[in-house]
């Protein structure tokens, strides 16, 4: 359920909004992978509801946002999590076009470097390290060809994004 690669990274992305940056180790597993999800102990979601949880009371948050494309299961976790302590999910992303999504991303100045690739036609030698615009056309035709998720919704590849509008250094 969660991203992994980068995350060494990620006190970068609160430093360049200037938001503080809440963590937690992932002590839990996957336990319950059904369609709907029930509380469970020792499951990965529980650990996502003890940091949201601690969020709530540190900051001012009423929602959670949920970049879920297509995954109802990461979705319906997230929805769990946030029922529970009272919070709006806010799914904007949820089963959008891919192709308009990236090009939306793109044209809004969001620079996304890839840094793994897991797809039949993304090659390590030539695709790690390129920002989105740079292989859009590439995935586009993959896409076509192969069934890739144009926006990696599948796991076929991995980003970290480098810059956008949300950055204030």
């Amino acid at each position: 359920m969660y991203q992994t690669v980068g995350h060494h990274a990620i006190d970068l992305y609160a430093e360049a909004m200037a938001l503080p940056l809440y963590r937690r180790t992932i002590r839990g597993r996957s336990l319950d992978t059904r369609q709907v999800y029930t509380k469970c102990e020792g499951d990965e979601v529980e650990d996502l509801y003890e940091l949201l949880k601690l969020v709530k009371e540190k900051e001012e948050v009423e929602g959670i946002s949920v970049g879920a494309i297509l995954s109802d299961y990461q979705r319906i976790r997230v929805e769990n999590v946030c029922k529970r302590l009272n919070l709006q999910p806010l799914a904007y992303l949820w089963q959008r076009n891919q192709e308009d999504l990236l090009r939306e991303m793109i044209s809004s100045n969001i620079q996304a470097m890839i840094i793994k690739v897991a797809a039949l036609g993304l090659d390590p030698d030539k695709h790690l390290g390129k920002t989105l615009d740079q292989v859009e056309p590439y995935l586009i035709e993959l896409s076509k060809k192969y069934g890739v998720h144009v926006c990696g919704e599948g796991g076929e590849y991995e980003t970290f994004t480098l810059d956008c509008p949300l950055f204030k250094k």
